[in-house]
């Protein structure tokens, strides 16, 4: 299983055009997901139903919740990193992706690059 980040899903239809990796992945089988703060941040929008009905399709409407520990977790991560307020949301995403045991891809790989130190583990693709 693979995490995704909202970008992944607000450029899905580039991405399928240019048969990127993620969809290679996803072509042999395996499940993409996201946590629920990136199926909200998607959801802010803009976006239209069908790119909404697209995302919903791709990720086989695997919404992951958070749970308390993955709180815990984002806060610990959330203070090692310097307690950046731009990294309150990522370090939540970033923790649901670490307690999954996945990879996560994103396009912001900068953002999340404090919580790799921390077992998160980035899908670098082009």
């Amino acid at each position: 299983m693979i995490h995704l980040d909202a970008n992944i899903l607000v450029t899905l239809p580039y991405l399928i055009e240019q048969n990127h990796p993620l969809i290679e992945r996803i072509g042999n089988g395996e499940q993409a997901a996201v946590c629920a703060p990136v199926w909200y941040e998607f959801l802010i929008g803009p976006l239209s139903e069908s790119e909404r009905d697209l995302a919903r399709h791709f990720i086989r409407n695997d919404v992951v919740p958070l749970t308390a520990e993955d709180a815990a977790l984002a806060a610990e991560l959330f203070n090692r990193a310097g307690r950046k307020r731009s990294l309150k949301t990522d370090a939540l995403i970033a923790a649901a992706a670490i307690r999954a045991k996945v990879e996560f891809l994103t396009f912001n790989t900068a953002d999340f690059k404090p919580f790799v130190r921390d077992g998160l583990r980035l899908f670098e693709a082009p």
